[in-house]
């Protein structure tokens, strides 16, 4: 929910945030009762605003925008992967870089789902 207040960078209502999130209307007011308390929505006119932007454990701001660390992570093995490959196509077939190209994708996959699920429990 503070996902999707931060994310929209504008005042948002309860039941329009309910509906988005497919969640119960009382779930949302007390969460965002809660967020409220903890100083980081404020409600105004139009609905409920991000006071202050913090990012939840594992996530990172970059321009109003939550971005799971394991996304990033998944993004440094497929570098790794491309590198392996680029190296693979100068000097030929080698079976350690055909290793380290499985293991980075492998690797870079289960990041990416990982993230994604983060992403989806966080918004």
């Amino acid at each position: 929910m503070y996902v999707k207040l931060v994310e929209s960078g504008k005042p948002l209502g309860v039941r329009e945030l309910a509906r988005e999130l497919e969640l119960p209307v009382s779930t949302v007011y007390y969460s965002l009762k809660r967020l409220e308390e903890l100083d980081l929505v404020r409600r105004s006119g139009d609905g409920y605003a991000v006071r202050r932007v913090v990012s939840p454990e594992g996530f990172l701001v970059v321009r109003r925008k939550l971005i799971p660390r394991l996304l990033v992570y998944s993004a440094f093995f497929v570098g790794v992967a491309v590198g392996e490959l680029a190296l693979t196509a100068t000097s030929g077939p080698n079976p350690d870089r055909v290793v380290a190209v499985i293991v980075s994708l492998a690797a870079s996959l289960v990041l990416l789902f990982e993230g994604l699920a983060a992403k989806r429990r966080y918004s």
